[in-house]
């Protein structure tokens, strides 16, 4: 692959504004209002076991897969997965779709809390009362701010809230005057909207450490370590999981843009390693400043830290500016606090607007449009999207949407592990090992677990130890006929071509990420031998069991959360989360059965790859579906005579 890119490919101003960028878009409201919680309802301190884990096996490898994939294809995601393979154009697609359905939720919400900043500034404002409580702060958001009182029973929108009308569009302006000079101009932002919240998340720490009670809130958050709670109660590592991705913001096309922006040259696996730690310590760092104030709270009113709000929008637009408000000046501090909510937004908002356009200006018609444009096209698309959010129902179809796009994000991290880990390098494999052999291994590997996964949390009853020995066996079985396979293949080659046992294991298991892995070293630099081996073997089992668990879980009424998510009604809610993400896997699904359909969708950057609809893949590519599917027809007509052959192979040694 060339070196040689695109003239108007943009460029960061400097490696330390990309850091910036993408540590903003990390950190948002999930680091405040969640990470805390899940550590004070999963055991205190023993909950970042499992974080750690989770941000050490899953996290680190998939922001590095993103960062390193953008840099070294200098594109978006549908070009980087695109020249992967050209069917695997629907994967980032579908990556963009997601970041697109958050985007459009996420504007409105900081909308909100830039509502609830100039709503401050009246004088019959609730902030102005020093005599609130949490409850009735959170009730006053929702009701004033978000519109929810002319709610019925149904929660079926019944009216347009026009002051959120206008501080959506007020936002969309933002984030249209964040990204229209383009990306070294959006760098610059971040020294501000990134290095800004830093400073004050240390103000709010230190103010809050200072509290009385502030002890025992801090106790509470890392003075306990419940270890039983990690065998107790098992869904707390998949918890850790959905952390990770809702925190570091993997699978929506923002590294991938981002990356795609730096030199090839840059330090990829370096960079992906401060982006995901810095998010990690300003999760750690919040947390303390909200258990410091939570434990406060708790002191000044009398109650138990059990009974104050300790995650989610209560804790933000409730528990912690009630906090605030008991401190002298405390009207100011909890308007600062807005404020550094308002920025903590923005950049994550402006980068997932980033990654949509990223695509759009890599696409065949995006090409021949100015950045200006598309930027002003996608902000007026997401205000009129965001009008749905603006109504009185929006905090609700936000909370389904946020729902939904758990699974969207999953299935998109599956595939691009898939991608890289599994079908780059597949053409080689199959002509060293046979289609065959890769055939069965891939349904062996794939299919193990997912048999498993439906017996661990499809049937009821413990069904633990029945979950791990279908795996045990049926991983054997599939094994022991990919070896029969492989045996056959190498059976059928020249003496002098045999290759050992060693290294035809090492083909069928590693040799085709690893071969990726290093083609792009020699242009983004360092990537560890243990990343390629994450990537296929350990992320995508991870992350089919969390949706399993997700997918099957149910709700105090026995019926399964999926399509009957918080008890709303069916219609809307229901059926618009599940279509945004039938509608995204859909996308994926016929961009494999149909590549030809998206080739408009990418122009590319570099030599090797394909513009518009001229395809310029090596020789040696093939049909992916046309071979496998050959593959399957052979393996099954073949049967009988694979079974004789095996017994035959029993006997004397030959197949």
């Amino acid at each position: 692959m060339s070196d040689q890119t695109s003239p108007a490919r943009e460029r960061w101003g400097s490696k330390i504004a990309f850091i910036m960028a993408a540590v903003g878009f990390a950190v948002g409201f999930s680091n405040v209002w969640r990470f805390p919680s899940l550590a004070y309802e999963y055991g205190g301190g023993a909950f970042f076991i499992p974080y750690l884990m989770a941000l050490l096996f899953v996290g680190i490898p998939l922001v590095t897969l993103e960062v390193s994939l953008g840099q070294y294809h200098q594109t978006g995601d549908v070009g980087v997965f695109g020249s992967i393979h050209r069917r695997l154009k629907g994967v980032g697609l579908g990556s963009v779709i997601a970041a697109w359905v958050l985007v459009t939720y996420y504007v409105p919400l900081i909308a909100w809390v830039v509502n609830a900043f100039f709503d401050s500034f009246r004088n019959a404002s609730i902030w102005q009362d020093s005599n609130v409580n949490g409850t009735a702060a959170y009730a006053n958001f929702l009701d004033e701010i978000v519109g929810e009182k002319t709610l019925g029973p149904d929660n079926l929108p019944t009216r347009m809230v026009w002051a959120n009308v206008g501080y959506v569009a007020l936002t969309w302006f933002v984030v249209w005057l964040c990204l229209a000079w383009g990306i070294e101009a959006t760098g610059k932002v971040t020294y501000f909207t990134v290095g800004l919240p830093a400073i004050l998340i240390f103000v709010f720490l230190g103010r809050a450490v200072s509290l009385p009670g502030a002890d025992s809130g801090i106790y509470a958050y890392v003075g306990e370590w419940n270890m039983s709670g990690l065998v107790q109660r098992p869904e707390c590592w998949s918890r850790a999981v959905s952390q990770i991705f809702k925190s570091v913001g993997v699978t929506f096309g923002v590294f991938i843009a981002f990356g795609s922006y730096n030199p090839r040259d840059g330090p990829a696996f370096q960079n992906s390693i401060i982006i995901s730690v810095c998010n990690s310590l300003f999760s750690f760092i919040a947390g303390f400043a909200v258990f410091a104030g939570l434990g406060y709270l708790a002191y000044f009113e009398g109650l138990a830290l059990d009974e104050v709000a300790v995650s989610g929008p209560s804790l933000l637009f409730g528990a912690y500016p009630v906090v605030l408000l008991t401190l002298p000046g405390g009207i100011h501090w909890v308007r600062l606090l807005f404020f550094t909510l308002f920025l903590l937004g923005i950049d994550s908002a402006f980068a997932l607007t980033d990654a949509v356009i990223t695509v759009t200006a890599d696409s065949v018609p995006g090409a021949k449009l100015s950045r200006k444009l598309i930027v002003s096209g996608w902000c007026i698309l997401g205000f009129l999207t965001g009008l749905l959010y603006a109504t009185d129902a929006g905090f609700v179809f936000l909370d389904v949407f946020d729902f939904y796009i758990n699974f969207l994000i999953i299935i998109v991290g599956l595939f691009e592990c898939f991608a890289v880990g599994w079908i780059a390098g597949l053409e080689q494999q199959c002509e060293e090992l046979g289609p065959k052999t890769m055939l069965a291994y891939i349904s062996t590997t794939f299919g193990s677990i997912i048999t498993a996964s439906g017996i661990w949390f499809g049937i009821p009853g413990d069904g633990v130890w029945s979950g791990f020995v279908t795996w045990f066996v049926l991983y054997l079985a599939g094994m022991a006929v990919t070896i029969f396979l492989l045996k056959k293949t190498r059976d059928s080659m020249p003496e002098e071509q045999q290759k050992s046992w060693k290294e035809l294991f090492y083909i069928l298991y590693f040799k085709n990420v690893q071969d990726y892995v290093e083609k792009m070293k020699k242009q983004i630099g360092y990537l560890p031998f243990i990343w390629g081996v994450l990537i296929k073997h350990v992320i995508p089992p991870i992350l089919i069991v969390v949706f399993a668990l997700g997918a099957v879980a149910t709700n105090s009424e026995g019926q399964s959360v999926f399509g009957h998510y918080g008890g709303y009604v069916t219609w809307p809610y229901q059926v618009l989360g599940i279509l945004a993400f039938c509608f995204t896997a859909s996308t994926m699904l016929v961009g494999f059965a149909a590549p030809n359909l998206y080739n408009w969708t990418f122009v590319a950057q570099v030599e090797g790859s394909f513009v518009g609809t001229d395809e310029k893949f090596p020789e040696a590519e093939k049909s992916l579906s046309a071979e496998m599917a050959d593959a399957a027809k052979a393996m099954a007509a073949a049967d009988g005579e694979s079974m004789a052959a095996a017994t035959e192979t029993k006997v004397d040694g030959e197949a």
